[in-house]
């Protein structure tokens, strides 16, 4: 403890930390159980403050009104907990402040004639407000997931639904490689949440894409589903192809035009299974990225569209097993072609 309190202080005089941080790494974490004890008794309690404060206020003036000020003073009330430095309380913010976020929705939903676009557009727009606030890192990724679950929601052509998915994707790819640049800035803490919760919408609308034919029977979106899934399919493979030609920048130029060949005809191969090709262009950004979480969202990503792939009716089985057994020998091919370049590095 007392090494760690002089290496802390050495790089606070050499301006390497300021004291916030300091303090934020000189604070013992708490055991794993003792965070989901406190996460659940802190969330029983703001359930119970939540109904005490309500319910009597909706029974006595039940109106738009007094739900908006409701719910401001219970937003106001979370990000003041937010502030403080106990888990309890952060866990307790994160409660209040959905709870407050789900009223102030219902009361515009109410106030704008109950029309289902206006409460989208309005929570949206709170969650993106919150992120700047000093919310927890958990309050920010729930207010950005609700956020991007209610833009999403308002999209209902296929092919708009595509062209969304792979900006994101192409997006948070580009973050992951840049990560060294953007970690050290002072808003780094606030794209970091930006990035992870892109990276999962992009994963989800990219599996989504590819199971369209299954999963949009009712014709949801807009009888396109051959036009999205070519625009699925072709975004993924110009992702795929411009990801490995930045990565591989610094191999030789055989070497290079090699590894972009091999990626060229994957992307030929695998046409048909769009997931697969955008999802890899996402692992190996996030292995860039020195992120082995994401690296093993995105792997297990792989293997759902790989076995959607499989298992699907539209092609043959041989076909099916021919395309997956020719991509095999190609990707073992540039494994040996990076280990034959990385022998020679040393």
């Amino acid at each position: 403890m007392t090494n760690n309190s002089a290496l802390l202080a050495s790089l606070q005089q050499d301006g390497i930390i300021d004291n916030a941080t300091a303090k934020q790494l000189s604070a013992a974490g708490s055991p794993w159980w003792l965070q989901v004890l406190l996460g659940i008794a802190a969330w029983i309690a703001s359930i119970f403050m939540i109904c005490s404060f309500i319910g009597p206020l909706l029974a006595l003036a039940d109106n738009t009104t007094v739900r908006m000020l409701a719910a401001a003073l219970l937003l106001a009330a979370a990000i003041w907990l937010a502030t403080k430095p106990h888990e309890f309380l952060q866990q307790m913010s994160v409660a209040i402040a959905l709870a407050g976020q789900g009223l102030l929705v219902f009361a515009v939903y109410e106030l704008f004639g109950q029309q289902y676009d206006a409460p989208r557009y309005a929570c949206a727009l709170i969650s993106g407000l919150l992120l700047f606030s000093p919310l927890n890192p958990l309050h920010q990724r729930v207010s950005l997931s609700i956020a991007a679950a209610c833009l999403l929601s308002l999209l209902s052509s296929a092919a708009i639904l595509a062209s969304v998915s792979s900006v994101l994707a192409a997006i948070a790819v580009w973050l992951w490689c840049n990560r060294p640049r953007w970690a050290s800035l002072a808003h780094g803490g606030k794209i970091k949440p930006l990035l992870e919760v892109g990276t999962l919408a992009a994963l989800g609308l990219t599996l989504f894409g590819q199971c369209l034919l299954v999963i949009d029977s009712s014709s949801w979106l807009d009888n396109q589903l051959a036009i999205a899934q070519a625009l699925y399919s072709a975004l993924g493979s110009v992702l795929l192809i411009s990801t490995v030609f930045w990565l591989s920048r610094l191999a030789t130029v055989p070497s290079r035009l090699v590894l972009l060949s091999i990626t060229t005809l994957l992307c030929v191969l695998l046409y048909p299974a769009s997931g697969l090709l955008t999802s890899s262009a996402l692992l190996l950004a996030c292995f860039y990225g020195c992120s082995t979480r994401w690296a093993a969202l995105c792997l297990l990503s792989m293997l759902f569209a790989i076995s959607q792939f499989y298992y699907s009716l539209e092609l043959n089985l041989l076909y099916k097993s021919g395309l997956l057994a020719l991509s095999g020998m190609l990707v073992l091919a540039a494994w040996l072609l990076l280990q034959r370049y990385q022998r020679r590095l040393v």
